[in-house]
């Protein structure tokens, strides 16, 4: 009986689609005290893109009903989550060495690390372990604006230079455990996570706003490595260097954005809603440093002249040539990449938002395996061959139009199609649909 199984279920890549998994899972397994232990990871990432979802009964129903029933399964997926022998510290540790193989695989000049907050909602959720009251912009409440919802903080740090995103650092916590110090606190360990994990790497860290912080461009200098942030306190006092005194001005940073002259223009091409545009930028620089400090700082004004809009970036890269300039700002650019993952891991992808367990430590654990899931599909897009990864999406529903978009979400689509069949293929090879209960007589 198996190898008829095994013959009707070749003409379907779940054999390579498992054995990528086995490959990419490697460093998490191999941490864990039981091998059994790494083929419940295992059938936990398949369930995750097979069902879309981080519930557990819904991944349980995804898997291949030769491994046994459903409630087996979940079972032994609790179990997991449950088991007292696993430290989650582990499995982040083996979610940061897969960022390490990726980043020695493609081995770039230095690595551009996307450092984001966010946070995930849990909209009905009150007596559950550490939920606490978060900041959500989107979606936005009727009138438009930000709202307070229930919910849990997430940090994680991820290079963004490479084929695959590479995390260095990521952490679900919550404001009401007593290991939570500051949301500061845990941005410092972010940084400090990915120095550790890259000591002999030079590192360009990229964050919006929310990093313009004095102390975090100490902690960046103090790790001797190189920050691009999003300037958001407009209205601070700043000195200035004047070359031709020879001597520090002090200004209001909002003032010398207003009055910068435009150095260099450059025509740079955005990505909107499927259709590529070309704007033109004109970049004007300075030379600054916050009052009372020694560390050289340089403003970076980019200033959209198709859109009228303006963008103002504080590094510590000395902006001396045109060539380093340009290059900063695209390097910041790619901060959207992690963006783009949250969406995966959050909204149409893989819902991470919709845990059903109820301790922290159960969610951190599902945490890690959602990131990893989200990583799989990463590698089959970058690596499977072009031919192989056009019939997955064409599976999950590409409509081979000029407007599609190779995003990973049809991609997705085809894995868990792939995924489901087979396990229907086998469910009903071992039990038949009972045919004869239907008729009558």
């Amino acid at each position: 009986m198996n190898i008829t199984l095994e013959n009707v279920l070749a003409k379907l890549p779940m054999a390579a689609i498992m054995e990528t998994i086995h490959r990419h899972a490697k460093p998490m397994t191999d941490r864990l005290p039981d091998k059994r232990l790494g083929r419940v990871v295992e059938q936990a990432i398949a369930g995750i893109l097979a069902g879309q979802t981080p519930v557990v009964t819904g991944i349980a129903r995804h898997n291949s009903k030769t491994d046994g029933e459903t409630w087996s399964v979940a079972k032994r997926l609790y179990r997991f989550l449950n088991n007292p022998r696993i430290e989650t510290a582990a499995l982040y540790a083996g979610l940061y060495e897969v960022g390490q193989q990726e980043v020695a695989r493609e081995n770039p000049d230095y690595l551009v690390v996307a450092v984001d907050p966010v946070n995930f909602e849990k909209p009905y959720a009150q007596a559950i372990e550490g939920v606490s009251v978060v900041h959500k912009a989107t979606p936005p409440d009727l009138s438009g604006e930000a709202r307070l919802a229930h919910g849990y903080p997430a940090i994680t740090a991820t290079v963004v230079n490479t084929t695959v995103p590479a995390i260095s650092y990521a952490k679900w916590f919550s404001y009401q455990t007593k290991d939570f110090v500051s949301q500061n606190k845990e941005i410092e360990q972010a940084l400090v996570s990915t120095y550790q994990h890259y000591p002999d790497r030079k590192i360009r860290f990229v964050g919006d706003s929310e990093m313009d912080d004095q102390k975090k461009f100490e902690q960046v200098g103090r790790l001797n490595q190189e920050f691009v942030f999003r300037a958001k306190h407009m209205d601070r006092i700043v000195e200035v260097y004047n070359p031709r005194l020879d001597r520090w001005e002090r200004e209001k940073l909002q003032d010398l954005t207003d009055t910068v002259l435009h150095q260099a223009t450059f025509q740079v091409a955005f990505s909107h809603a499927g259709r590529t545009y070309l704007n033109t930028i004109a970049f004007g620089w300075f030379r600054i440093r916050l009052p009372g400090k020694t560390q050289d700082l340089w403003g970076l004004v980019a200033d959209d002249l198709t859109l009228n809009r303006q963008l103002v970036l504080l590094t510590n890269v000395p902006l001396e040539m045109v060539p380093i300039v340009k290059q900063v700002y695209e390097d910041w650019r790619l901060r959207s990449r992690i963006e783009h993952g949250y969406r995966f891991d959050q909204e149409q992808g893989l819902d991470v938002e919709d845990m059903r367990v109820r301790t922290l430590e159960r969610m951190r654990r599902l945490f890690a395996l959602v990131l990893l899931a989200a990583q799989v599909v990463c590698v089959i897009a970058a690596y499977w061959p072009p031919k192989a990864v056009r019939w997955l999406r064409q599976l999950g529903g590409k409509l081979d139009l000029a407007t599609d978009r190779d995003g990973p979400y049809w991609l997705l689509q085809g894995l868990a199609a792939v995924i489901i069949t087979s396990m229907t293929l086998s469910f009903a090879f071992l039990r038949p649909f009972p045919v004869q209960e239907m008729s009558c007589g």
